[in-house]
């Protein structure tokens, strides 16, 4: 009986270690990009919707005006970091367009300078998660959205020009 209960053990921690090893790719395999959230108040003004034209105008190459990135779809006034978005700064190719596939494989290649998310790791979508909220949405005020935003959440938009 001893002998067996040994075995028991023994045998145990491999099937639990087999099994965690199975289930963990499952787990991780399964990651969500995060929904937007929005803030929308009474009182405030309707956001401002952006096209891919219209962000490309905020770059940095005219210091008469902000420096906009939109990083999922949504439009960040990056002024504040001027010295990392300014015209002649390392992140300036981030800036006047839409630029989440860079910032979730932190990459600045041109290729990767857009909003398209398609063929990324669960991994690298959780990455760009964590750098949204952690980085720009801590840091930088929110001055509008892409307009393919509004298509993907008319909802929230119709809501808010009803407050």
């Amino acid at each position: 009986m001893a002998a067996r209960c040994k075995l028991s053990a023994m045998l145990f921690i491999p099937c639990l270690f087999l099994i965690l090893c199975m289930c963990v790719p499952l787990i991780s395999c399964n990651y969500k990009l995060k929904d937007l959230e929005f803030n929308f108040k009474p009182g405030d003004p309707l956001p401002k919707i952006f096209t891919a034209d219209d962000i490309a105008e905020f770059d940095g190459s005219d210091p008469s005006k902000p420096i906009y990135m939109a990083v999922k779809g949504v439009v960040f006034d990056v002024t504040s970091g001027k010295r990392f978005y300014g015209k002649e700064s390392d992140y300036n190719v981030l800036t006047g367009k839409d630029a989440t596939r860079g910032c979730a494989k932190m990459s600045l290649e041109p290729e990767d300078l857009t909003h398209d998310l398609s063929g990324l790791s669960p991994e690298t979508l959780k990455s760009l998660d964590e750098i949204f909220e952690g980085t720009y949405v801590e840091k930088y005020p929110i001055v509008g959205y892409m307009d393919y935003v509004v298509e993907q959440y008319p909802e929230q938009f119709n809501k808010k020009s009803e407050l």
